[in-house]
């Protein structure tokens, strides 16, 4: 596939930008005289943003427009970092969190829809490469943003990050996306793909591990930097921290990905999910920032399994045809229930502590991926199929048999 460099670079940018935010929530706060609900708000928006985008317009991406939807998912996540580097509201920078979420919700799918596409018996390697481009961001966007807050304020991160995201649209000007035909008939499955997807219970399986991982997500934006913040922590060390978080997945998603084409999806993204729970219901009872630190070193790790297993996942039990849509509705059922984690945790840190928000979203999450291992028990991938040839965008298959097995 053409261009494929390119779709990684311009990941890692806009994941920087991203990841940015994070890291700034607590200086934003102290700067604008945010509240921790507040934070909640510009959180939980970017997840609503982008579920609407993903159910909206995921399904182009397999009706032609793929590349275009592309396009529009930088623009728009450059725009809502600017956006940020000028806001001095709180509505302000809700609705430039909002842009940024719809933009990286709209730049995913079909992503994820190139990558399965144009893969032979690779596909997890390739998902995990395209993770950790996404995650070099996360690694590097944070210390980043740090150095350039103390060398001016809060505002230019969110303006070098929102330029360079938008000039990365020149890396994948060129790129080669397996697009469906755009005058092909629209039948009424095609229209109905969600619904048809939802009544499958294979997929409902493969998205609630999905809901989990990213249910952590939304608790952990709003609470993470103020967390570290009422623990003593400065800007860089909060920066840091997200750091250590986020190195070992760059270090190991690709062989994760791999681990994922040799054992099964199911397995490798279930059982990461649940030690990811586990880890989770410590920090709030963590008193020292150097074992919070190594807690979210070895949580790294087991979200970088996680991710491009989850990916695989939704690809084995769907449909070629179905490829972006798939991904999409994930994606947006992830992005729900990361709105529902940024909304209602920080609700439970004001009302009772650090403890209890932390264990409440372990144990949510510990819930859903026992819901997923009911609906289809994981079995292993006992063999390696021999390299098969990419797949092309009309194309149809049957569901992986060993993740089609209750």
């Amino acid at each position: 596939m053409r261009g494929l460099r390119g779709l990684y670079l311009t990941a890692a940018v806009t994941m920087a930008g991203v990841s940015s935010v994070f890291a700034l929530l607590a200086e934003l706060e102290d700067r604008y005289g945010l509240s921790t609900q507040g934070l909640g708000l510009i959180a939980g928006s970017s997840f609503i943003a982008a579920l609407v985008a993903q159910l909206w317009l995921a399904r182009f991406a397999d009706r032609g427009h793929a590349a275009l939807l592309l396009r529009l998912g930088v623009v728009a996540a450059g725009v809502g970092l600017l956006w940020f580097s000028v806001a001095t509201e709180l509505w302000q920078f809700v609705a430039a969190r909002s842009a940024l979420g719809a933009g990286v919700g709209v730049l995913v799918p079909p992503a994820r829809r190139a990558i399965v596409l144009t893969s032979t018996d690779n596909q997890g390697e390739r998902l995990g490469t395209f993770y950790a481009a996404y995650l070099s961001g996360f690694v590097f966007g944070p210390p980043i943003g740090a150095v350039l807050t103390d060398l001016a304020d809060v505002r230019l991160p969110f303006a070098v990050f929102g330029g360079l995201t938008l000039l990365s649209i020149v890396a994948i000007a060129r790129i080669e996306m397996p697009e469906a035909p755009r005058d092909a008939e629209i039948t009424i499955a095609d229209r109905r793909v969600l619904r048809r997807m939802l009544v499958d219970r294979r997929v409902i399986a493969a998205v609630l591990v999905v809901i989990s991982f990213r249910y952590s997500i939304g608790v952990f934006e709003p609470l993470w930097a103020v967390h570290l913040d009422d623990l003593g922590a400065s800007t860089r060390v909060i920066a840091l921290s997200l750091t250590a978080f986020a190195l070992p997945m760059l270090i190991v998603a690709r062989p994760a990905g791999r681990l994922t084409d040799r054992f099964g999806a199911r397995w490798m993204s279930v059982l990461p999910a649940l030690i990811s729970a586990v880890l989770m219901m410590t920090y709030g009872y963590t008193p020292f920032l150097w074992v919070i630190l190594v807690v979210a070193g070895i949580h790294g790790i087991m979200e970088a399994a996680l991710n491009p297993a989850t990916q695989a996942g939704i690809a084995d039990v769907t449909a070629d045809s179905d490829a972006a849509s798939a991904q999409g509705l994930a994606e947006a059922a992830g992005s729900a229930a990361s709105a529902i984690g940024a909304f209602s945790a920080p609700v439970v840190f004001d009302a009772w502590g650090a403890g209890p928000a932390w264990l409440m979203a372990g144990c949510v999450m510990v819930a859903l991926v026992a819901a997923s291992w009911l609906l289809d028990r994981p079995l292993l991938k006992m063999t390696t199929s021999p390299p098969s040839e990419p797949k092309s965008p009309d194309s149809e298959r049957s569901p992986n048999p060993s993740a089609a097995q209750a």
